[in-house]
């Protein structure tokens, strides 16, 4: 029972589009009309600059990492049991009932499910691995 709770908490969670709202919120606009399109952190960053992009990117992270970490090290889901829990905020943020089932790439919440699931191992590595390999490249990444 506490698999299909911390499901439908994940799926929930991962729906909600913070980086949409902050937009509409902070900047009056819809940060979908930069960028790839998508209702993501990475958006409301090229939409409003840092102020909105990183409060934008950390709760889209906490979307992913709040239940998964709950979930796992606080109510003891583990095996099998956790892959539902894990991929339930993803689902949430890519197809999201509140912006019409159009949802974003879900980068931030899988990184917060890493996150999550990892502690701060998987963070870290990702994180270093990241910036050796966009560090040195001249052309946006995302182009």
């Amino acid at each position: 029972m506490k698999v299909v709770f911390w499901t439908v908490l994940g799926f929930v969670l991962g729906s909600m589009p913070f980086s949409f709202w902050l937009g509409r919120l902070l900047l009056h606009t819809d940060i979908r009309r930069y960028g790839d399109g998508n209702p993501g952190a990475l958006n409301a960053w090229r939409a409003g600059g840092w102020r909105v992009g990183v409060p934008a990117l950390l709760l889209d992270f906490l979307k992913g990492a709040v239940p998964v970490g709950l979930a796992h090290f606080s109510f003891g889901v583990s095996g099998w049991g956790l892959v539902p829990v894990a991929l339930s905020p993803v689902l949430g943020h890519a197809f999201s009932p509140f912006l019409r089932f159009r949802g974003g790439k879900a980068l931030a919440a899988t990184f917060g499910i890493w996150a999550g699931l990892t502690l701060w191992e998987g963070p870290t590595l990702l994180g270093l691995f990241s910036g050796l390999f966009f560090l040195p490249q001249t052309a946006d990444a995302w182009s």
